[in-house]
């Protein structure tokens, strides 16, 4: 397995960190509540074993979008489902669609196409590098099914990817369950190609200054 230099991951921790600031402070325009960054992290992992990390009893929400351009991948916006169904009815509370439950995910859709799409202007302000996404899609399953599904987005691609991951954490929205601080991750992976990639990008930008 290819392994990152100290600073290679340091550089990409702070790309996430970047992006995810951005994609922050959207969220919390949003949602009207404090959004706090908990932890970014970047390293080189084999996607087979992502879902051994997650309990298989809990279920899961992900907000998923395909990335082309300069950099080819998946964005995936996760959430367990409790969290994913309070956000959801803070986004649609108030208006004329809370009798419809198309809106509930239509609503996680649009709020995973604003981070995305906050967090890729990051990037491009950041190294230039210019992403397109796709429309997002919700997947509800175990990890085990959401970390399929990455897999199969990445067509065959090696199992050995980058992952850049920004935990978060929603204070002040109190779930049914009574827990009133919602955490949820974003995660960029890309295949060897674009990880090639993204490192010319950060390497121009040190030459440069």
């Amino acid at each position: 397995m290819a392994q990152l230099s100290g600073f290679q991951s340091d550089a990409l921790q702070e790309i996430g960190g970047i992006g995810m600031g951005n994609a922050a402070t959207a969220l919390s325009k949003i949602l009207n509540s404090r959004v706090q960054l908990n932890l970014s992290n970047a390293q080189i992992i084999d996607i087979k074993s992502m879902s051994q990390m997650v309990p298989s009893s809990l279920t899961l929400a992900a907000v998923l979008m395909d990335l082309r351009g300069d950099l080819i991948g998946t964005m995936m916006l996760l959430f367990d489902f409790n969290s994913a169904a309070t956000l959801s009815s803070v986004l649609i509370s108030g208006t004329t669609h809370e009798e419809d439950p198309g809106m509930y995910e239509s609503a996680l859709n649009e709020m995973g196409n604003i981070l995305t799409g906050s967090y890729l202007k990051s990037i491009y302000e950041f190294l230039g590098a210019k992403v397109i996404q796709s429309p997002p899609t919700i997947l509800l399953g175990d990890a085990e099914k959401v970390f399929n599904e990455i897999e199969h987005r990445l067509k065959g691609a090696s199992a050995d990817v980058l992952n850049i991951e920004t935990m978060f954490q929603v204070q002040g929205l109190c779930s049914p369950q009574g827990n009133c601080t919602l955490y949820g991750d974003m995660f960029l992976f890309l295949n060897n190609d674009s990880l090639g990639s993204l490192l010319s990008f950060i390497d121009k930008l040190v030459n440069a200054q």
